[in-house]
């Protein structure tokens, strides 16, 4: 199980909960086989709760506004086992608002994804608050399919060739 340390200030009205760099990884890389009906579950509900191999609880959320197509966050979080709390590990984001790097300072346009770091938990930040900009999707749906290719999602088998079509559409359209 996970070392976190539970620190005594507390950040957006809770205790902050620091994950460390090798845990994230840990997090990331930990299979997470998602239900056969995973692509209805994760438009309808909005969010979606896993089980990984090894017993951590996830949660992908979409937000999406109706209005402005690429305004949208694709996010993959682990619910604390503690807290019930959502520690965000990824969050791919719409090209609607840019982001700046607080820490270096460089501000990230365009279609981006937030990565959660220890360096930045460490000094009061949000978990994700680091963010590198992409070109590697367009859209919410290609947003989701790279997070599920980036975070050892498991697809199951009859959905495979639909994500894979998704990505690889996505870069063509980059490519041309």
């Amino acid at each position: 199980m996970h070392v976190m340390r539970l620190l005594r200030k507390r950040v957006r009205g809770f205790m902050a909960i620091i994950y460390t760099d090798e845990e994230i990884n840990e997090l990331i890389n930990e299979p997470k086989p998602l239900p056969e009906e995973w692509k209805t579950d994760i438009y309808i509900l909005d969010h979606m709760d896993i089980k990984g191999d090894k017993g951590n609880q996830f949660r992908i959320t979409v937000r999406t506004d109706k209005e402005n197509p690429l305004d949208f966050s694709v996010i993959l979080g682990v619910i604390h086992p503690f807290t019930t709390l959502v520690f965000r590990l990824r969050r791919y984001n719409g090209k609607t608002n840019p982001h700046t790097n607080r820490i270096e300072g460089n501000e990230v346009a365009g279609f981006h994804i937030h990565e959660a770091t220890e360096r930045y938990q460490d000094r009061g930040q949000n978990e994700d608050a680091y963010a590198v900009e992409t070109d590697r999707y367009s859209d919410v749906e290609g947003a989701i399919a790279c997070l599920i290719a980036d975070t050892n999602c498991v697809v199951p088998e009859e959905t495979q060739l639909n994500i894979f079509e998704v990505l690889n559409n996505d870069n063509e359209k980059h490519q041309t």
